[in-house]
C-alpha cells in the first residue's frame, strides 16, 4: 500500500510538469484556393480518389477550406467564392509569424516550392532561391500560400507569436488554428502546444498523426536542399508530386479556459523531422497576432569593395523598432553580429540605413538584419551575398512608383555586364513580366515597357548582372 501511494504522489508530480497530450483529429477535407484563379481539391479520401486531378504547379492561395459540414473562407478572395456560388461561414485566417525555428538543418531539409514558382520549368531556378527558411512560411496572401514552404522542418521546435485570445471564440464550433501539411510525413507525432510568457505550457497539448489526416489534393513542387548554400535541386526532387493535409482545431481542445486564456503568448510546434509546413494560420476573429517585429524592409542589399562592404536596406514603416543588428558568414551558414545600428522607433515615413563593414574576405560575402523590436521579440531578414569585387553592381528604381513602364538605373559594374535579366513578378510569385538585356554598357538605363495592364499594388523586381542578383520592392500606381 504504501508503494501505492508512493507511486501516486510520483504519477501527480509527473503530471504537473507533463500536461495530458489529447489526441485530436481534425482533419480539413476539401480545400479552395486561387490556382488558376478558382481550384476545387474535391473530398480528401483514402487513396486519394475523389480529388481533383489537376495538381498546383505554382503559388496558389487558400480562399476556403472544409471541415465537418461546413466551409470557412478565409477573406483572401470571397468574391471568388461568391462568383461561383460557394456556400460558406464568413471568416477571415492569417499565417501567424515565425518567432523561431530550433533544430539543425540537414540535408533531409528542404525548401518547396511550386515547380513553376521560378518561371522555370522541370529545371533549378537561376539564381538558386534564398536560404532563410522563416519567410517560406508566411508569405502570399494573408501569408496563406500553399505553393510554398519548407519539408521535413528540423526535428526540433517551432515557435508561432500569438496572443489576446478572446473567450468568446472558445467552443464556438469555428476552426482557430490551420496546420498545414505539403509533402510526405513521416508515421510519429508532432506535438501541438500554447505557451505562456516563460515557455509553461497553457492548458494540455494536443498530439497530431499528419500521416492519418485526410489527403485533399497533390501539388508538384521543387525540392531545394537547404542545408547547402546556394540551396540546390537534384533531379530526384524536381517536378515532384506530393499530397497536401491541413489540420483545424479550437482552442477548447488544447484545455484554454477562461481562466489561462490571457496567459497566451505563443503556439508551439514539437516538430518530429519530418513534416512539412507551409503555414500556420489563425482566425483572427478568435485572436490577435504576435508580430515579432512590425518593420516593413523594402530593401536590403549592398557593394563589396576590397577592403569592405558598405550595405543599405529602407524601411517603409516602424512600429516600436529597437535597432538592426548587422550580421555577418562567409560561408552563409554560420552568423556573427559585425555591428548595431539604432532604429527609428515608431514612423510611417520611409527610413535609410547603412553600414560599412571593415573586411578584405574575397569571394562571395554574406550579411543578414537581425530585427530587434522594443518588447524583446526580432526576426531576421533574407540573406544578402555581395562580391568582393570592386565592380559590384548597383540597382536603383525610378521612378517608384511607376506606370506604364519601369526604368532600372544599373552602375557600379566596373565594366560592361555580358547581360542583364530582369524579371518582374507579384509578391506571390507569378512573372508578370522579364527581359534580358544584352551589353547594356557599365552604366545603363533599362526600361521595362507594356506595364499599363498591370493592376496596381507592390512588385518584386528581380535583376541578375552577370550573376550578382538585386531585388527591389517597386509599386504600380
Amino acid at each position: 500500500m504504501k508503494k501505492a501511494i508512493l507511486s501516486l504522489v510520483a504519477l501527480a508530480s509527473w503530471l504537473a510538469y507533463h500536461p495530458a497530450q489529447a489526441q485530436v483529429a481534425n482533419g480539413v477535407t476539401e480545400i479552395i484556393t486561387d490556382f488558376g484563379g478558382f481550384w476545387r481539391s474535391g473530398s480528401g479520401t483514402t487513396g486519394n480518389a475523389a480529388t481533383n486531378a489537376l495538381k498546383p504547379d505554382n503559388s496558389h492561395n487558400l480562399l476556403a477550406f472544409k471541415i465537418g459540414a461546413n466551409i470557412f473562407s478565409t477573406r483572401v478572395n470571397n468574391a471568388k467564392l461568391d462568383e461561383k456560388g460557394i456556400l460558406y461561414v464568413k471568416s477571415e485566417y492569417q499565417a501567424l509569424p515565425v518567432l523561431s525555428i530550433e533544430g539543425t538543418i540537414g540535408s533531409n531539409t528542404k525548401v518547396a516550392l511550386g515547380q513553376l514558382y521560378d518561371n522555370v520549368n522541370n529545371g533549378p531556378s537561376v539564381p538558386p532561391p534564398a536560404g532563410n527558411l522563416s519567410p517560406y512560411l508566411r508569405d502570399g496572401l494573408n501569408g496563406l500560400d500553399l505553393g510554398t514552404g519548407v519539408a521535413n522542418v528540423p526535428a526540433g521546435k517551432v515557435d508561432f507569436g500569438i496572443n489576446s485570445v478572446k473567450i468568446t471564440s472558445l467552443n464556438d464550433g469555428n476552426p482557430d488554428i490551420i496546420v498545414t501539411q505539403i509533402a510526405s510525413p513521416g508515421g510519429a507525432q508532432d506535438v501541438y502546444q500554447f505557451l505562456d510568457a516563460n515557455d509553461q505550457i497553457i492548458g494540455n497539448s494536443v498530439s497530431i498523426n499528419v500521416s492519418n489526416l485526410p489527403v485533399v489534393g497533390n501539388w508538384i513542387a521543387d525540392f531545394y536542399e537547404a542545408s547547402s548554400n546556394p540551396m540546390t535541386l537534384t533531379s530526384g526532387f524536381t517536378n515532384s508530386e506530393r499530397p497536401i493535409r491541413l489540420w483545424a482545431g479550437d482552442f477548447g481542445a488544447f484545455g484554454i479556459t477562461g481562466a489561462n486564456v490571457a496567459s497566451i503568448r505563443k503556439f508551439r510546434l514539437n516538430i518530429n523531422g519530418n513534416s512539412d509546413l507551409a503555414f500556420v494560420a489563425y482566425n483572427t476573429d478568435a485572436a490577435e497576432l504576435r508580430n515579432p517585429l512590425p518593420v516593413t524592409l523594402t530593401f536590403f542589399g549592398g557593394q563589396g569593395k576590397a577592403t569592405y562592404s558598405d550595405l543599405t536596406w529602407n524601411t517603409a514603416q516602424e512600429v516600436n523598432s529597437a535597432a538592426f543588428e548587422v550580421e555577418y558568414s562567409t560561408t552563409g551558414r554560420d552568423f556573427a553580429v559585425v555591428g548595431r545600428v539604432e532604429a527609428a522607433g515608431n514612423t510611417v515615413a520611409a527610413q535609410r540605413y547603412t553600414f560599412r563593414h571593415n573586411t578584405s574576405q574575397a569571394g562571395a560575402r554574406y550579411y543578414r538584419l537581425h530585427q530587434l523590436d522594443l518588447d524583446g521579440t526580432s526576426t531576421y531578414s533574407a540573406v544578402a551575398t555581395l562580391a568582393s569585387a570592386a565592380g559590384t553592381a548597383r540597382v536603383t528604381a525610378a521612378p517608384n512608383p511607376f506606370g506604364g513602364s519601369l526604368k532600372l538605373l544599373v552602375s557600379g559594374t566596373g565594366e560592361a555586364p555580358a547581360s542583364v535579366r530582369v524579371q518582374l513578378s507579384t509578391l506571390t510569385g507569378r512573372v508578370v513580366h522579364q527581359r534580358t538585356f544584352e551589353r547594356p554598357g557599365q552604366s545603363a538605363t533599362l526600361e521595362l515597357t507594356g506595364l499599363a495592364a498591370l493592376p496596381a499594388g507592390l512588385y518584386l523586381a528581380r535583376v541578375v548582372v552577370d550573376g550578382q542578383t538585386t531585388v527591389l520592392k517597386v509599386v504600380k500606381e
